[in-house]
This record gives C-alpha cells, sequence and structure tokens, in this order.
C-alpha cells in the first residue's frame, strides 16, 4: 500500500482495506474536482465586448450551461463530503487534516507548515477521518 498502513483490526476506527484505499482515493481526487468546478465557473463568457459588434444569441446562456455541468458531474457534492467529514474529525485542525488526506502531504510536510500537535494526534485523527468518511460515500 505504500506510505499508507490501514488500522489494525484492534482499532476503533479499523476498516478493511478495500474501504480504506477507496477512502484514501476518494480523498486525493479533491484537489481535481475542485479545479474542475473552477474553470466550469469560468466559462461564462458568452459576450465579448473586444470588437465593435456585439453578438449574444438570445438561445444560449453559457452561465446555466456550465452551473448544469457541475450539478451533473456532482463535483461539488462529492467536495462537501470529505469538508463536511473533515470539519467533523479535525476540531479546528482543519486545513493541516486537509493537506494531508486531499493533497498527500507527510506528517513531517505538516508539521513543517504549523501543525500544532503531535504525530500520535495527526494520525488518529487521520484515521477517524477516513473511518467517518467510509460511512458517508
Amino acid at each position: 500500500m505504500g506510505k499508507y498502513r490501514a488500522p489494525s483490526e484492534k482499532s476503533k476506527y479499523y476498516l478493511p482495506k478495500e474501504d480504506y484505499l477507496t477512502a484514501i482515493h476518494y480523498s486525493l481526487r479533491y484537489p481535481l474536482w475542485k479545479e474542475e468546478v473552477e474553470t466550469m465557473a469560468d466559462t461564462s463568457k458568452a459576450i465579448a465586448y473586444d470588437k465593435d459588434k456585439v453578438q449574444s444569441s438570445s438561445d444560449y446562456d453559457s452561465t446555466f450551461e456550465a452551473a448544469v455541468k457541475i450539478v451533473e458531474s456532482n463535483k461539488q457534492h462529492k467536495m462537501q463530503i470529505v469538508d463536511d467529514t473533515i470539519q467533523k474529525v479535525a476540531n479546528g485542525l482543519d486545513y493541516w487534516l486537509r493537506l494531508g488526506v486531499c493533497y498527500g502531504l507527510t506528517f513531517d510536510q505538516i508539521k513543517g507548515k504549523g501543525l500544532p500537535c503531535e504525530r500520535d494526534a495527526y494520525y488518529l485523527m487521520r484515521r477517524k477521518y477516513y473511518y467517518y468518511l467510509v460511512q458517508r460515500i
């Protein structure tokens, strides 16, 4: 499994290997979903004002189309699940937990950015996050 060790069966937050890997990969998709949602929202340029003659179509609404794509893709909902689970588990350490579970940073990298807790507390929080995320997805 590489750098991820699944919680043991004795752990309060035990997950089967497949569920644990699902939670890890689901979380690591977060930056991709965020980027896709942000770029979809920028496609709302229906009128170009840089020409002498402005042309627009009354039948096409690009903002509506972008919103439909976002809803259809369900990316925002998935992001909300991750955000809610982080908020439920992190107790004020949302930023650092998100760096670890969504952006794949190691404990040492997060500690270098100012994580105000120690290794055991962070890893317990991370295990708890994966446990609750599996319950939601």
